[in-house]
């Protein structure tokens, strides 16, 4: 295995640890503002902090999914 395979190999694993954490992070946060969003008692300020967190949640999930694609595009142009 060449140096670059290794490189290649590693980045894509971290890529996946990476994204399966923004994964993660993304089902909690949309299961923590449904579930605030379902209190009719709710706190306001509880469910924007929530709607926030999903925000980045999603934000840092589509970071991911950028530098995922850019991976491939650059190992098909390879």
């Amino acid at each position: 295995m060449s140096s670059l395979d290794f490189d290649i190999d590693t980045h894509m694993t971290r890529l996946e640890l990476e994204w399966r954490q923004a994964f993660e992070a993304s089902l909690l946060a949309r299961a923590d503002y449904e579930a605030l969003q379902s209190d009719t008692k709710g706190d306001k300020e509880r469910l924007q902090r929530a709607v926030d967190q999903l925000e980045r949640a999603e934000a840092f999930k589509a970071r991911v999914m950028r530098k995922i694609e850019k991976l491939e595009l650059s190992l098909l142009d390879s």
